[in-house]
């Protein structure tokens, strides 16, 4: 009997002091629950696993909440097991800390707990190392697309056997300068908790009792809320969730039709939108600056019906659902490439009031031009024969008295080498006849580019034209 006690003792000492020291490996990661709920993961040491416990009360019905296993010591550890802590779960937030394993102290033959001794021992990492593995620890978080928040290292009290006071504050500021750097959200714990330190602290002691847990949690909750509330406006759209050029997108259909929409990280609050038509995430660059300030980006499949009226009343269904179902703006800016002029100046011709602006990018503005007689396809969709083409009156260039009327600005992009939807035929057209209806129309001509490459290298013009034209507050 004596011997398995002293067997047992042995082995629950082993592995207090594995623990304490960092040398145990990490369990698997947490498998997320089968829920609706947003998923949030809680990386981080002891202090993290105390504001743990009050946590998911805090969250219940908006979140579902996990902890990695065990405890995840210092940043080392953390490179070590960081996807392990990930596993293949899809997080929605990821509120994470590391920093006072780091500065901690300790000395082989010290007695004290977890072998502290700010005296005679070493720390594991410099502020220099600190950095440098925090760096690789964002660097991977990043590539899962969560939402990230860094909290700050808790203060550090007056005689602490391990650590010396203050010393918090300088990692705190290495840390803040990475997270900048990623734009991370930062949730400042040690502010938080030094407003309270008097209530809370113990002698020597860097943690703190299920009250002051508490108090941390509930500023934790607070912060996952606030980052779980900035992705609310893609929660309301349907379909599968996916990701294009680091923003969340919507695959869905709308009456049988194949529709896209991308959600920028931060709506602006008019809620703006462009309206892409045809070869959606071709020369993308546009676009994502656009996301970038905050405008949606809406496409809806009609390639095949070449801007006949058929594919105006789809446009029609979908932007009716995208402005009351959702509540986009009433007048997105419309966006087409090629054969997509057909539809983008067809459906503005029809809905010249529901239009803020117009980028056309080697358009197609006159179905005689291109596909001509050899679309038999786009002929069908109109209903006339090859015979009737030459005198087919409703193209793009047909319809702009509407638009300059209701004074919707223009802009068109297109290539002066361009055979394929050649300028002289289309882009020139439309300028001459839209000048005389008295409307604003700008044309950027790229000299000696063929129809391809659509776009310019550099989109500021195409953007600042947009938010020129384009309410966002």
């Amino acid at each position: 009997m004596k011997t398995s006690g002293m067997h047992r003792f042995a082995v629950v000492s082993a592995i207090v002091l594995s623990f304490s020291i960092g040398l145990s490996a990490a369990p698997a990661a947490p498998k997320t629950a089968k829920s609706s709920l947003p998923k949030v993961l809680i990386i981080g040491d002891s202090i993290s696993m105390g504001y743990m416990k009050a946590l998911p009360k805090l969250l219940e019905g908006k979140a579902s909440v996990r902890h990695n296993p065990g405890n995840a010591g210092h940043t080392g550890m953390g490179v070590a097991n960081i996807k392990r802590y990930i596993g293949d779960g899809k997080w929605d937030v990821i509120h994470f800390n590391w920093g006072l394993w780091d500065l901690c102290y300790r000395n082989p033959k010290s007695r004290t707990q977890g072998r502290r001794d700010k005296i005679n021992g070493k720390i594991p990492h410099s502020l220099e190392q600190y950095g440098a593995n925090l760096r690789q620890l964002v660097k991977i978080l990043k590539t899962t697309d969560a939402r990230l928040i860094w909290a700050t290292t808790t203060p550090v009290p007056d005689g602490e056997p391990g650590r010396i006071k203050g010393d918090e504050l300088k990692y705190n500021a290495v840390a803040a300068k990475i997270m900048s750097e990623n734009k991370i959200a930062i949730n400042d714990l040690h502010a938080h908790m030094t407003r309270r330190l008097k209530d809370f602290e113990r002698k020597g002691d860097v943690h703190f009792d299920a009250v002051g847990s508490k108090y941390l949690a509930e500023k934790v909750a607070a912060s996952v809320l606030e980052a779980l509330g900035s992705q609310k406006s893609s929660s309301t759209f349907p379909g599968k969730v996916g990701k294009w050029n680091g923003f969340a997108i919507h695959d869905f259909k709308l009456d049988g039709r194949a529709c896209r929409l991308v959600v920028p990280d931060k709506p602006a609050a008019a809620r703006p939108w462009v309206w892409r038509a045809r070869f959606f995430g071709h020369e993308p660059q546009a676009d994502v600056a656009l996301l970038k300030k905050g405008f949606h980006v809406a496409y809806i499949e009609v390639g095949g019906l070449y801007g006949a009226p058929a594919a105006v009343r789809i446009w029609d269904a979908f932007h009716k659902y995208l402005t009351i179902e959702h509540k986009l703006a009433a007048k997105p800016a419309l966006e087409g490439m090629s054969r997509g002029g057909l539809i983008i100046y067809n459906w503005a011709a029809k809905n010249p009031d529901k239009v803020s602006c117009i980028y056309g990018d080697a358009p197609v503005c006159d179905i005689r031009s291109w596909p001509g007689k050899r679309g038999r396809a786009c002929l069908k969709v109109y209903g006339i024969t090859v015979e009737q083409l030459a005198d087919f009156k409703e193209n793009p260039i047909d319809h702009l008295a509407p638009l300059a009327k209701a004074k919707v600005p223009l802009l068109i992009v297109a290539g002066d080498a361009d055979k394929v939807v050649p300028m002289k035929e289309n882009a020139l057209v439309m300028q001459e006849r839209y000048k005389k209806f008295g409307g604003e129309i700008i044309l950027i001509s790229k000299k000696g580019v063929g129809h391809h490459p659509h776009s310019l290298k550099d989109p500021a013009p195409i953007v600042e034209f947009i938010l020129k034209h384009t309410p966002v507050k």
